[in-house]
């Protein structure tokens, strides 16, 4: 089979593999391949569970608080409603979205398209549904949804009696199979299943960016056969694009560290959150490890992010050829870890519903957290417009 690496754009033939093996891109080191632990038959049953769990995960009782004869629950779409109450529009949106509304399409469209090779009755969507199982793939997260509620939930219950309702422990489950799915899903392999035409063996080529689909040149400007994605030579206007998205991220994320992501009034006595003084709290509670990764996901990484696309766009526009493997890693590595950042969000949005007792404690968000989820839609739609094999395009010449 005849495919070009996503990475770096090298037309190569893949040979068939044995079970366990594992196969490279020569010129920039991508795994385009992997057999160890991959197997369609999962991956079926996974996203089958997933979406069936993703049904109670929603419905049932996440968290509930009792407290002085006082109890508050809260169910896993509450985080949302709150902060559209509140105000926050843009907030409860993408929410809602990320950690509710988007794992239903998600496996959803991956069970249908995995049963449609698995059970020999593929039709035209197929290759069309597992493409957009794969691009929501980015943006559901239930998985750092959980990380967020468990995060809440060991702010909460140091103070105040907190249990896990069935709710809760089927959220559990179904963002731990999420990550299981995407460990036993072999990407390429699945699209090799997916009907295709036979890739040209001479000529000028192009290749499709969604399912890496090796076509004719002339086929610019029409639909990939197998994905029905748009054919183009590069992303149009990658650099353009990426560039703005990148420049509006950076004051939105001096904006997101200098206001307050929260706000609490306790007994009368109102204290604002931003970001560091919030892993200072936890430091100084003796909670390191909830503190690293809060400081990971909330500083270190949106700074990454920027910073990282800044050099890979300044290296495609002045066409450098110095440290392409090295850049190359980099890119994957921002495309792999841009989603977490949103831990510090999805943790706000677990904790305030149950946190407003009147007279006692009330918990809302601040312009930091609006600021902050901006910087990372910002900063994840700069990566996926972003072409990577822009880089490599004049080591080619």
């Amino acid at each position: 089979m005849i495919i070009a690496c996503p990475d770096c754009g090298t037309i190569q033939r893949i040979p068939p593999l044995q079970r366990g093996a594992r196969l490279r891109c020569p010129l920039c080191r991508k795994v385009l391949e992997r057999t160890a632990g991959r197997s369609l038959e999962a991956a079926l049953a996974l996203a089958l569970a997933t979406f069936v769990l993703w049904f109670p995960a929603n419905l049932g009782t996440l968290l509930t608080l009792r407290v002085l004869g006082i109890e508050r629950s809260s169910r896993l779409i509450s985080g949302a409603f709150g902060l559209f109450s509140e105000g926050w529009v843009f907030l409860a949106v993408l929410v809602a979205l990320q950690g509710v509304i988007l794992p239903f399409f998600r496996y959803g469209l991956l069970f249908a398209s995995l049963a449609s090779i698995r059970f020999g009755f593929q039709r035209r969507w197929t290759g069309i549904a597992f493409r957009w199982s794969e691009w929501l793939d980015r943006w559901s997260m239930a998985d750092v949804f959980l990380f967020g509620a468990a995060i809440g939930y060991s702010r909460v219950a140091v103070f105040v009696p907190v249990t896990i309702g069935a709710g809760g422990w089927c959220l559990i489950a179904a963002a731990a199979l999420t990550m299981i799915t995407r460990a036993s899903l072999d990407r390429q392999a699945v699209w090799r299943m997916i009907e295709r035409p036979a890739a040209p063996e001479a000529g000028p080529r192009i290749a499709c960016t969604e399912c890496d689909l090796v076509l004719p040149a002339q086929d610019a400007g029409g639909r990939c056969p197998r994905c029905a994605a748009r054919l183009s030579r590069r992303k149009p206007y990658a650099v353009a694009r990426a560039a703005a998205l990148i420049l509006a991220g950076y004051p939105l994320y001096v904006v997101a560290n200098y206001y307050p992501m929260s706000i609490q009034d306790q007994f009368g006595t109102t204290s604002q959150q931003t970001i560091t003084y919030g892993v200072f709290l936890l430091l100084k509670a003796g909670f390191w490890p909830l503190a690293l990764i809060i400081f990971t996901a909330s500083i270190f990484i949106p700074l990454a992010k920027l910073v990282g696309m800044s050099w890979l766009l300044w290296s495609a526009h002045h066409r450098s050829n110095r440290r392409l493997v090295f850049k190359t890693r980099l890119y994957r590595f921002i495309e792999a870890v841009g989603r977490w950042s949103n831990i510090d969000i999805f943790t706000i949005a677990i904790f305030l519903p149950i946190m407003q007792i009147a007279g006692l404690i009330s918990v809302s968000a601040g312009g930091g957290a609006a600021a902050f989820l901006a910087v990372i839609v910002l900063t994840m739609l700069a990566v996926r417009l972003f072409d990577p094999r822009l880089l490599w395009d004049h080591v080619r010449q």
